[in-house]
């Protein structure tokens, strides 16, 4: 038995919130976001709204990055945006993409039995229990 503590960095992002503050004087539409403001941005919500990902919003679909609609860094932003973006936000990419590639040609993957779903959310997302993954080694030559 695995127990693997990461997620879907779109249904659960490292960072439910990001804090931002206001430098200058900003006017967005008719909106006045005045200097000194704090503005807390809502990323678990952002990636959550039926109205930008359509009804199947809380659900696992790795088909709606595949779209050529799909803009990176507008909607989706486990690791934020733009000059304040997670330093670690690429090579955290590039690991994850290596460690699956390994597992996936090694193992079969299956959620066990005693997984309960209980994400808890503080600053970050994590699962209350952890997430038990069984492996069953795949038979390659």
């Amino acid at each position: 038995l695995l127990i693997i503590s990461q997620s879907s960095p779109w249904l659960y992002p490292p960072a439910s919130i990001l804090p931002r503050m206001a430098f200058e004087d900003i006017k967005l539409g008719d909106l006045h976001i005045p200097k000194g403001l704090s503005i807390w941005i809502p990323v678990l919500a952002i990636h959550h709204n039926e109205d930008l990902w359509g009804k199947d919003a809380n659900e696992f679909n790795p088909d709606r990055f595949a779209s050529k609609t799909f803009a990176s860094g507008r909607h989706f932003i486990p690791f934020a945006a733009g000059p304040r973006n997670c330093v670690g936000q690429a090579f955290a990419m590039m690991e994850t993409k290596i460690i699956l590639a390994m597992l996936i040609s090694r193992f079969c993957f299956t959620i066990s039995e005693n997984y309960r779903h209980a994400p808890v959310i503080v600053l970050t997302i994590k699962p209350k229990y952890g997430v038990q993954i069984c492996l069953k080694p795949l038979n390659n030559p």
